[in-house]
């Protein structure tokens, strides 16, 4: 079964997303996958640069690997850091088969810095409200 853990964050182009996440002293191991969605689109999972890997294969179809991080009694605690590449919300799937704990996870963004600082108060704005509700 496939659950929601941690909060969604709002993001957009340019934006560093870094999440993090561990495992519970209970578990021993977590599949956690991002997943993403822009607009009213349903969450699915999450390719980083997927538009310039379609680009550059043509007309060809290709599986692609969805961003995850796996956590087991060696690796407790991993961190993993992207640059977003949509206008939309990313969040993070646990896997868990029945007696699984839930792993602890930790998403945050930093506005991109190469925006205008107008554009930057905006969407730091944006990001607080897509918080609130």
């Amino acid at each position: 079964m496939r659950v929601a853990v941690g909060k969604a964050i709002r993001v957009g182009p340019g934006d560093e997303v870094v999440i993090r996440g561990q495992l519970p002293s209970s578990g021993k191991l977590a599949r956690l996958y991002v997943f993403a969605k822009e607009g009213d689109a349903e969450y699915s999972p999450y390719v980083e640069n997927l538009g310039s890997l379609l680009a550059v294969s043509g007309d060809r179809p290709q599986m692609y690997t969805p961003m995850s991080m796996r956590l087991d009694s060696y690796r407790s605690q991993r961190e993993l850091t992207f640059v977003a590449d949509i206008d939309g919300y990313i969040r993070v799937m646990q896997e868990i088969d029945k007696g699984d704990p839930k792993a602890v996870v930790k998403l945050t963004r930093t506005v991109c810095p190469h925006l205008p600082f107008k554009d930057r108060m905006l969407r730091r704005i944006s990001g607080v409200l897509a918080w609130i509700h």
